[in-house]
Parts: C-alpha cells; structure tokens; sequence
C-alpha cells in the first residue's frame, strides 16, 4: 500500500464501534473521526451516545461538538471540515480511524462522494417542514411527492421519515436547475479505506441491547438533556429529527407517558438499526464481525491482528 491509508469502523447503534475504534486508535496511534450525524451537535451528549469524556480522553476524537442544535450543519460542511481533518492527521503521520453508523457521512468522507455545494434556503425550509407538519398522510408522504416531481431518482433511494434529507434534496433541485441525484457523483479519494464492520445475525439480541442502553441513558439524565435543550434551543428540526429526542419531547409535551416514550424511541432505534445495516453490506469492501455473543475479545483480536499485518506495509 503506497498511499495514505485510513481505518473505518462501521455498523448500527450499539453494536460496540466506538469501544473498537479506540482499542484500534490506541494500537497504532491513531485519533479518531466521528461519523456521525447527531453527535456533530454541542449538548446532545446522552441520547446520542456521545463518546464519554473518559473515552475522548484515552484517544483524540475529532467532528464532534461541531455546532449547536439549532443551527444548521450539512452534509458538505461535514465533509468539508472531515476532509480537511483526514489531510492534517497524514501530514503529521497519523492513521485516521473514522467511526460512525450514519453511512452517508462515511461515504462522504471516504468514497469520495460528491456533495451539490448548494446554501440552505431557510425560507425554503420553513415552507417545506410547514407541509410535513401539516399534511394528514404524514409528512414525507407530501414531501416525497415534491421530490417525484423534481427527481424521481432520490424519492426513490430516500428511506422512509427522513424529512431532512428530502427537504434538502428538494432544495437543491429547486435552488440548482437539476435533481440532486444528478449532482452527487463519485470521485475515488486520495487513500486507501480498510473497512471494518460489526453486525448482528439476530435482531431480537440487538433489540434488547437498544432497550438496555435506553435505560441507562434514561438513568443518566436523558429527560433532563431534553428538557434542557427545548429550554435553551426550543423545539428544534435537529431534536425531533433525532431518535429518542423526538420520543422524550413527545413526553415531556404529555403526548406519552414515560413508558410509551421508551417503546416508541426502541422501535425506532430498532429500524434505524436496521436501515444502517442493509446501507453498509451494500458495501463490498466491508469484513464483517458479527457482535451478537458479546465477545468483545473474539472482534478485537482478528482485526488488531489485521491492522498488525497491514502496518508492516505501510
């Protein structure tokens, strides 16, 4: 391997990335990228499985905290910001180790995604989030029938309830002339990716580790994160965008009791798990350990040796 090389450690919610990355980070001195699309957010630091202070004091994370929820952060600005982090850590002779379960984020970053360098209308956006609210089928049922209009193509590959990425794929068709499917090429980075992945085999097991991490993010003041984030920042599009956040709102408004709310945020958390995993088996390159015996050690040791061997070419 001539070229720069970085490390990624993908897969869905709970799986034990972030605990993977840092055992990997800390054996060739590497620091981390975070791929994610919550954790770019300042204060939203339970629901969101944040890396804990403790964690980021073991190995240097970067892409977290990046702006507050209610501001705006998009897909380019991320992969603009991530980019430039990836160059500095090879200038100074460091592995990049990028982990994260949102895979647009790690496709922006490492397969060279080409993202429409289109500003947000936020007129635009208010318009559009308007009809979501108000439509009685349910918000992406509206939305996605704009979209058809203008790019039958990303109506299509955008999952269901994902308001934000079809308002900004709206967006961009509107502001720039063409469908945003037009406009997202691929252009092969400068480095080589050693892809790593954890999945599950049986859903019921990660069903009922959502449910455990629930409950010790309900234990550690995840009712008082949103509380005080709908406070300080109101309701914003990042919090009821976001699962569990939506769900405690939705508690917090007498929508639900609190039991309600916890049902409501595993189910969610369970189809976000599972969205995540068909995104990345799409991905070939991906060598895969599957998680569901908890044998953290039985992941490890394959993929330290993995890196172990790689290392010796680099």
């Amino acid at each position: 391997m001539t070229r720069p090389i970085v490390i990624a450690v993908v897969g869905p919610t709970c799986s034990g990335k972030t605990r993977l990355g840092i055992s990997i980070a800390k054996q060739i001195g590497g620091e981390i990228l975070c791929a994610d699309s919550r954790t770019i957010y300042r204060h939203m630091d339970i629901g969101t499985a944040k890396p804990t202070a403790s964690e980021q004091e073991a190995v240097r994370h970067h892409l977290i905290d990046l702006a507050d929820p209610d501001q705006t952060f998009t897909l380019a600005q991320f992969q603009t910001v991530g980019l430039a982090k990836i160059d500095d850590l090879h200038s100074r002779g460091v592995i990049p180790v990028v982990v994260g379960g949102t895979g647009l984020y790690t496709k922006a970053l490492l397969q060279g995604l080409r993202i429409p360098q289109v500003q947000p209308d936020e007129q635009l956006r208010k318009q559009l989030q308007s009809i979501a609210d108000t439509d009685p089928r349910g918000g992406d049922q509206a939305l996605r029938q704009i979209l058809e209009e203008l790019d039958p193509v990303s109506a299509q590959r955008i999952g269901p309830n994902d308001i934000f990425r079809l308002i900004r794929a709206i967006e961009v068709s509107r502001l720039s002339g063409a469908p945003f499917s037009d406009l997202k090429t691929i252009s092969p980075p400068p480095f080589d990716v050693v892809w790593f992945g954890l999945t599950y085999r049986d859903r019921s097991i990660l069903r009922t580790r959502i449910a455990q991490r629930l409950q010790i993010q309900l234990e550690a003041g995840l009712v008082k994160e949103v509380d005080d984030l709908k406070s300080r920042f109101g309701v914003t599009k990042t919090l009821i965008n976001t699962v569990a956040y939506k769900q405690i709102l939705a508690y917090i408004d007498g929508q639900y009791d609190l039991n309600e709310a916890m049902i409501q945020a595993q189910n969610h958390t369970q189809e976000l798990a599972r969205r995540q995993m068909m995104w990345f088996r799409a991905n070939k390159d991906i060598m895969f350990f599957d998680v569901d015996d908890d044998d953290f050690d039985r992941v490890q040791t394959p993929v330290l040796q993995h890196i172990s061997r790689l290392d010796a070419l680099l």
